[in-house]
């Protein structure tokens, strides 16, 4: 068995994902994973796939024949296993007026501290009273226990303060009252 990335790119419709989800099983593939979305009018996704060895060329012809498809890339995953266990995950929230580097500025402060993000989640909006153009992020990363969480939360404020964001980290045991509920982005 092999354990294998399918990504595309491809027109959005009606129906991709169902005939996606039977080629693959068309292939003996199981679906492990998936992370998929609408960008820009065009429908991105990546599935995790378990198959047997001599099926993962074959699966992949089949992935390109799908009508609508503009790109498609299969690559061998290099381990099926989840995050870390001993790693607690961290939600960090950015909102602010949209503007280039923010997404920069936010993931670097992240890595320089060796945190590895296993969600990120974008999007921009109007906002509701000035109609400016909002930018949110959402960022899930998995903190080992030894990671220092003030040290974080003191980079992300001098990010939030050149950038003028809205910066929130939630770490589960935050018990302030003035933290509310972390949105979700779909």
């Amino acid at each position: 068995m092999r354990t294998v990335v399918v990504s595309l790119i491809a027109e959005d419709r009606p129906g991709l994902v169902t005939e996606l989800a039977a080629v693959v099983a068309e292939h003996g593939g199981n679906w492990l994973e998936s992370q998929m979305g609408r960008l820009g009018g065009t429908f991105a996704g990546a599935v995790l796939v378990q198959l047997e060895d001599e099926r993962v060329e074959d699966l992949s012809a089949a992935v390109r024949d799908l009508r609508d498809v503009d790109v498609v890339e299969v690559t061998a995953a290099t381990t099926a296993a989840t995050a870390d266990p001993g790693d607690a995950p961290v939600r960090v929230v950015a909102i602010g007026q949209d503007q280039p580097g923010i997404v920069r500025e936010v993931t670097r402060a992240l890595a320089d501290r060796g945190l590895g993000i296993r969600e990120f989640h974008s999007a921009t909006s109007d906002a509701p009273m000035s109609g400016e153009r909002l930018f949110e992020a959402t960022a899930v990363v998995g903190a080992a226990e030894d990671v220092d969480l003030t040290d974080l939360r003191t980079a992300l404020d001098e990010v939030s303060e050149q950038l003028r964001l809205d910066i929130r980290i939630d770490d589960g045991e935050d018990d302030n009252p003035a933290w509310g509920e972390v949105p979700e982005l779909g």
